[in-house]
């Protein structure tokens, strides 16, 4: 989505930018290697060295050069930290997903007037973004479907190693009320909404616990989506499919084409036209880290290029990055489904 800034700065170039960090997981350092590449490959970017923050630690902008807040702790309290951060009068927010976790946050981040950047990597690969040019330029005609499937193994790994440790995932409190669903799943439906380019009417929901680390951790879903269009969208997400990488997987089907892009072989896309199949290969180096074909930095690729245009939106200029506001229609819909299928 472009978005223009409600109350845009318009800086010197280079953009000096003060990144602050919250979080120390592996998201925490998923984003401090972008910023690091952001910062080499960048020439209108000047970043300050960053301020790392603890959980719970008060915010306070002070007189830093052009703050930046990014969130990268346990799922729950990725609300309360926006809120704090709009406070506290950060010009821009990158958050993880989800931004929230029930209704009430949902609501409760409606009066954020900062502009949030929510990580929504995938989206930002030059695949999904050239699968969205395909479909706005009626390559494929009638879209008949969007199909795939968002596949790991660690729930699997861990059930069948006995592996007892403590994660902060097993606290619903810190961790919200899904695992797979929430956490791998918005990727998913972000990339089938950015695509679809509509809200579906009505979805259909099924969960599996199967390895389970804690009764609330769902492993295993399927997901449809129908749209008022009459496409449909068709998915499997999973964290418990024994021997499977980090594996995302979209396909469009069309009367016309059908066209399919996987993380694994982030550049290239699988065309099929009638019985014959091709393969569109990546040319540009405009997006992400600038590496050339085959030689990208995987899902940092996706943080580098939200990072980066939402950087190009506060100096005045659109940019174009999942919003806070598309992250909370992914995790509406979710949890309506949830509700749904357990009767509430």
């Amino acid at each position: 989505m472009t978005v223009p800034f409600p109350h845009a700065i318009v800086f010197n170039l280079p953009m000096r930018i003060t990144p602050y960090i919250l979080g120390s997981g592996r998201a925490a350092r998923a984003i401090m290697e972008s910023l690091g590449v952001v910062g080499t490959s960048k020439p209108d970017v000047s970043l300050l060295p960053a301020i790392r923050l603890k959980r719970g630690e008060a915010l306070d902008v002070g007189d830093a050069a052009n703050p930046v807040l990014f969130i990268a702790n346990p799922h729950a309290l990725h609300a309360p930290s926006i809120l704090a951060g709009d406070e506290a009068g950060f010009p821009l927010i990158v958050c993880e997903k989800p931004a929230a976790i029930s209704a009430e946050q949902i609501e409760n981040l409606q009066r954020v007037r900062t502009p949030v950047a929510v990580c929504h990597v995938y989206r930002q690969t030059w695949g999904i973004q050239t699968l969205k040019q395909m479909i706005d330029a009626g390559e494929f005609g009638e879209i008949v479907a969007i199909e795939g499937r968002y596949w790991q193994s660690s729930t699997a790994t861990s059930a069948l190693l006995g592996d007892t440790a403590q994660s902060w995932k097993n606290d619903p409190e810190i961790s919200g009320p899904t695992d797979a669903l929430l956490d791998i799943g918005s990727h998913w439906v972000d990339a089938a909404l950015f695509l679809a380019g509509e809200s579906p009417a009505a979805t259909g929901l099924w969960l599996s616990y199967a390895n389970a680390p804690a009764p609330h951790r769902d492993s295993h879903v399927h997901l449809e989506m129908t749209f008022p269009s009459g496409l449909r969208a068709l998915s499997s997400i999973s964290k418990t499919v024994h021997g499977s990488p980090n594996h995302f997987e979209v396909n469009v089907i069309g009367s016309r084409k059908y066209a399919c892009w996987k993380f694994l072989d982030p550049d290239r896309i699988e065309v099929g036209v009638g019985t014959l199949r091709s393969y569109l290969a990546r040319e540009r180096d405009d997006i992400g880290s600038g590496h050339w074909a085959y030689h990208g930095l995987g899902w940092i690729e996706g943080y580098v290029e939200i990072i980066y245009q939402a950087f190009t939106a506060l100096s005045g200029t659109a940019g174009n990055y999942p919003t806070l506001a598309e992250n909370l229609e992914v995790t509406r819909l979710l949890l309506a489904a949830k509700a749904e299928l357990e009767g509430r």
